[in-house]
């Protein structure tokens, strides 16, 4: 099986979570993947060092889960956006695969599509991702939004739209109101 993974960030404000999407690619390189695998290990490292609760990702048959906070866990703006800086050389060490033209399209428009799906289940606040030159896609997300990836509402959303999301991983989401 060939593997690619997405780096798909999602900051969410109120619950701040961050997932790297498995897939399926032309190329797949070993190297790389431990290297990103140990890349998200030290980001994760260096938040903790910098004030912000980040367990360990976690790594799912091609897949990565990365939790930010607690449920209820208020996370300062401030704080979050000094342990990004101190801590962006790892991130920016996460590299996304090498995407043809025609894949990034389709990527776009598989993230747009979940995106609607969210709506069209119940999350009617759920925004379109943004994406950037790399190919990766974020989205920004808050409790003060309407939006609560804990609720059970935005899990059945979820599952009704895992489909729409080539490769998506599973997401978990904790923390409260920033």
């Amino acid at each position: 099986m060939k593997t690619r993974s997405l780096a798909a960030l999602i900051a969410a404000a109120a619950s701040l979570l961050v997932v790297a999407c498995g897939g399926e690619a032309e190329t797949p390189t070993q190297p790389t993947a431990d290297k990103n695998k140990q890349a998200m290990l030290d980001y994760a490292r260096c938040m903790r060092e910098n004030g912000i609760d980040m367990p360990d990702p976690k790594f799912e048959g091609g897949r990565v889960t990365q939790r930010i906070g607690g449920p209820g866990q208020q996370i300062n703006p401030d704080d979050m956006r000094k342990a990004e800086k101190a801590c962006a050389k790892y991130q920016d060490a996460i590299k996304p695969p090498e995407l043809s033209d025609e894949e990034a399209a389709e990527f776009k428009q598989a993230a747009l599509e979940n995106a609607r799906c969210m709506r069209e289940n119940g999350v009617e606040k759920f925004p379109d991702p943004t994406f950037d030159e790399n190919g990766g896609a974020q989205i920004r997300m808050s409790k003060t939004m309407g939006i609560d990836p804990e609720d059970p509402a935005f899990k059945k959303a979820m599952k009704a739209c895992e489909d729409k999301m080539p490769g998506a991983g599973t997401t978990s989401a904790g923390g409260g109101e920033r």
